[in-house]
């Protein structure tokens, strides 16, 4: 191979090398950078020399027999014994009047100066024969005697048929730095410098090994990557042949990371030591944190540097390649690695270094740290929280609880982390709770986190652990900070949620200013996931789903879930799908909600919900059941629930699923007791709400197939009376309920009614009921056509919505019905407002005088309108209407809010 970019140099070295031949001695200094081809400069210099006649005697030094007195000088005469046959000279090697170990002063002592001389001599008597050519390489690995050894050679080859020539990284050591200084002084050395290769060298070299086009192509990504270093550059084409993918970027693969690796141990160990603080320490580091490491002065320091750029390797403080950072790493023995992390923590915090970069490399040691750093991690943690990085934050405060004893450190840390956890592992949070119990007794905790404590000892069941937290704090409602102020009222609700007193009213998020839903949506336009309280949030969500704003609380889960993902928050993702379940409930959208409610309990485990895990469970079982999943709705009630649970408002919640479900399995005398059960809670507990409990409702079904009217009649009497029994949803399944009481023809009035509430409110799957009862109240008062229309409405409704119990029982009756008319749905498109209007009432099974009374228009028009709607969907009959215009959900405008920024507070 040629010598790319260095054909210069050889023929230098030929040049001097003719002129010492001619017998005026010369010296050649060939100094570079690690693994920048010098050895195979001079090497090729010397079979020059050798071809000429000349006797070439080598040594290669390194750092293991650095320490071997007159090494370098014992292989130069063996050497010489190989070529010659002789050993006259060896015995000056051995004279036993130089006095043993090295010598590191400036004078020699006068046993060393005789032995040196002695030698010097020996070897000019060899060039009085023949041209003597002399190759040390790797010079700065000499020992001391025989660095001194050459400098009295090149002092007196002057006139001598001579070359000496040492190679090396000379001005890495300072060893090799003074030599360097004497040998250059004197006017017959020449000193020869081997840069690393430009991209067009680079290029040339990449050639050798692949196709020239491609290496055209990878030159200047491949001289990036390398420095210009021959051996990275060697190394590249090697992990690139073996990878086959030669026309795109160089691979870096094992080849490239051995070799630099390689460059690193066969150098100066100052450049190992170096480049491993870099590796661990990062770009950020100092060039006095590196020398307050590795034990160097700065300006050393900045020579090793220097001379790892020179290699190829870095970029100031920088690896040109991870890689190669990684396997520097992964080099390093973890006692060392530990104790440089260790080492630079403490010299870090010592200069002011943020928390971060501290804990760095307390948490990548993973020990028990001295016991500054706990505080400091405290506060990495923090900041790490506040960028998302949850999991990091845990590693951090872990750490600060393993590396202090003091009360009050430990408790801030226990704090911090049970808040962490609630983001990223709320499973873990229960075996923190009893310290920190402690530690609020003993007053070690501040205000917020005393808070958290109460709400998780109350989310996990302890009430009175709960209750004795919150106790010792005293009234924070009017608190000069609003948000503590604000995070105190919501607890106070949460543990009144977790376990409810008689006559005692939960509440609603927010003060007393304005109504409910006002409230919930202040609190939500300040809510950030993660940042917020959580239970504030869940508590403002239900608000607007029992109050029938689905949209808008559909829109608030949207975009808090958004956040949630993308900062990976275990607990807000896992509540968010818990009230989408019940969204998709409300509007009937059981298969949606039946996914959600597994999401819910799959994202955070059910132990993890505490007493909470009954909102989840009743929408799964719920679910399950309308879409006559009855098997796995028996399996979600046969999950494990804490006792505690059946203190707190989620009992009822989960007795009233609970209930449905034993209901469609035909256990009516478990479904009345459960019923009754939530109706006796809520009424007690002070939480009787029409839209959030309609137990009266569920209760008066079961009442009228057991045949008991008058009973039903009263229960749903008071559920249409109480607050939010007008709501449209409410109130819709409020008259089903009723009309099943009640004879065909005053049954049939309740269920239009019902069904046009029920309509606006979207509710799916309580329309389909609807018009499954409309069904059979038509047949019940001989109105066929009119009931095999809104059996077909029913049955559309439900396979739409997923309900398969209600789809059972419709489908046999509508096997017959007439398939749609070709082209029918194409004619909607031709329909007049006013025609469309009159075929929407129609097709939901209004007779023509009530669909007049509605829009204001005489029958007659009402029959005009019909007759041209008919001609234009190609239809003849009502009952084909089902086909072309079937009843769906209302939904409300979306809108778009602005959202408020919100202040860092506590979890849950």
């Amino acid at each position: 191979m040629a010598l790319i970019e260095r054909e210069h140099l050889l023929s230098d070295l030929a040049e001097t090398y003719a002129t010492a031949a001619a017998g005026q001695g010369r010296v050649a200094l060939v100094d570079g950078g690690v693994a920048s081809g010098k050895t195979r400069l001079v090497n090729a210099a010397a079979e020059v020399a050798a071809g000429d006649g000349a006797l070439v005697l080598t040594a290669a030094c390194s750092v293991a027999e650095s320490g071997i007195r007159l090494g370098v000088v014992g292989q130069l005469f063996h050497s010489l014994r190989a070529q010659t046959a002789t050993a006259d000279h060896l015995p000056l090697l051995r004279r036993d009047d130089a006095p043993s170990g090295e010598s590191d002063t400036p004078a020699l002592r006068h046993g060393e100066a005789q032995l040196l001389e002695d030698v010097c001599q020996a070897l000019l008597d060899v060039a009085a024969d023949r041209t003597l050519v002399v190759v040390v390489d790797d010079v700065q690995f000499a020992d001391p005697l025989s660095l001194q050894a050459l400098l009295y050679l090149q002092r007196r080859i002057r006139f001598a048929r001579m070359l000496l020539v040492v190679s090396g990284c000379v001005g890495a050591r300072p060893e090799a730095a003074a030599f360097r200084a004497e040998l250059t002084r004197q006017p017959h050395c020449r000193h020869l410098r081997l840069l690393p290769l430009s991209r067009d060298g680079v290029g040339r070299l990449l050639a050798e090994r692949i196709r020239p086009e491609a290496a055209r192509q990878l030159a200047a990504s491949a001289h990036l990557i390398s420095g210009g270093n021959p051996m990275l550059v060697h190394a590249l084409a090697d992990d690139s042949l073996a990878g086959g993918a030669v026309d795109a970027a160089p691979t870096v693969g094992e080849s490239f990371v051995q070799a630099a690796l390689a460059c690193l141990h066969r150098s100066d160990p100052r450049l190992l030591d170096v480049a491993r603080v870099l590796a661990i320490v990062g770009p950020s580091v100092s060039v006095g944190l590196v020398a307050g490491l590795v034990g160097l002065s700065a300006a050393a320091v900045r020579q090793v540097l220097g001379a790892l750029a020179e290699a190829g390797l870095t970029q100031g403080h920088v690896y040109h390649h991870p890689a190669v950072r990684a396997a520097v790493l992964e080099d390093c023995p973890q006692q060392t690695q530990s104790a440089l992390r260790s080492r630079a923590a403490r010299l870090l915090h010592e200069d002011g270094a943020s928390a971060a970069e501290v804990a760095a490399h307390l948490v990548g040691i993973g020990e028990p740290a001295e016991a500054w750093a706990a505080p400091v991690l405290v506060t990495a943690a923090g900041e790490a929280v506040a960028a998302g990085a949850v999991r990091y934050a845990v590693d951090c405060l872990d750490l600060a609880l393993r590396s202090t004893r003091d009360g009050r450190v430990r408790a801030v840390a226990e704090a911090a982390l049970v808040r962490a956890y609630w983001r990223a592992d709320p499973e873990a949070v229960p075996r923190h709770l009893s310290s920190l119990l402690e530690a609020g007794r003993a007053g070690l905790l501040d205000e917020a986190d005393t808070l958290l404590l109460a709400r998780s000892l109350a989310w996990h069941g302890r009430h009175v652990d709960a209750e004795e937290a919150l106790g010792g704090l005293g009234d924070l409602a009017a608190h000069p900070d609003p948000d503590l102020g604000a995070d105190y009222l919501a607890t106070r609700r949460w543990l009144r949620y977790c376990r409810p007193h008689g006559g005692d009213p939960v509440g609603s998020p927010g003060d007393d200013r304005g109504s409910p839903v006002d409230r919930a949506e202040e609190v939500l336009q300040r809510a950030r996931a993660g940042d917020s309280l959580l239970v504030s949030v869940w508590d403002a969500l239900r608000v607007l789903v029992h109050a029938d704003h689905l949209d808008r609380a559909a829109d608030w889960c949207e975009k808090l879930a958004e956040e949630a993902e993308a900062y990976e928050i275990t607990s807000w993702r896992a509540v968010l799908s818990d009230v989408r379940a019940a969204i998709a409930l409300c509007r009937g959208d059981l298969g949606v909600a039946e996914r959600h409610a597994r999401d819910a309990l799959a994202t955070m485990p059910p132990a993890a919900w505490g007493v909470a895990v009954g909102s989840p469970l009743a929408h799964l079982v719920l679910a399950r059941t309308m879409t006559g999943q009855l098997p796995l709705a028996e399996t979600a009630l046969r999950e494990s629930t804490p006792a505690a649970m059946r203190q707190s408002l989620f009992w009822p919640q989960y007795l009233r699923a609970r209930g449905v479900y034993y209901d469609a399995v035909d256990r009516r005398h478990a479904a009345l007791a459960d019923f009754q059960t939530t109706g006796q809670l809520a009424v007690t507990w002070g939480v009787d709400d029409p839209c959030a409990l309609p137990w009266r409702v569920d209760l008066a079904r079961l009442h009228v197939r057991m045949g008991r009217p008058d009973r039903a009649r009263k229960l749903v009497t008071e559920h249409l009376a109480l607050p939010g029994g007008d709501a449209p949803r409410a109130k819709g399944m409020g008259l089903r309920a009723l009309a099943a009481a009640y004879a065909p023809k005053q049954r049939q009035v309740m269920l239009r009614e019902a069904m046009d509430l029920l309509h606006a409110s979207g509710d799916r799957h309580e329309l389909a009921h609807v018009f499954a009862d409309l069904s059979q109240t038509g047949h019940a008062l001989g109105e066929f056509g009119r009931a095999k229309m809104m059996s077909a409405h029913a049955l559309q409704l439900a396979e739409g919505c997923h309900a398969e119990l209600l789809r059972r029982k419709l489908r046999p009756a509508h096997d017959t019905l007439d398939p749609p008319v070709a082209g029918a749905k194409e004619g909607l498109a031709t329909l007049t407002d006013a025609e469309r209007r009159v075929v929407n009432l129609a097709a939901r099974g209004h007779t023509n005088r009530e669909i007049g009374d509605r829009l204001f228009i005489t029958v007659s028009t009402v029959e005009q309108h019909l007759t041209r709607a008919y001609r234009k969907l190609k239809i003849s009959t009502r009952t084909e209407l089902v086909h072309i215009d079937p009843p769906k959900g209302a939904r409300g405008r979306r809108r778009r809010r602005d959202v408020a920024p919100a202040e860092p507070a506590g979890e849950p």
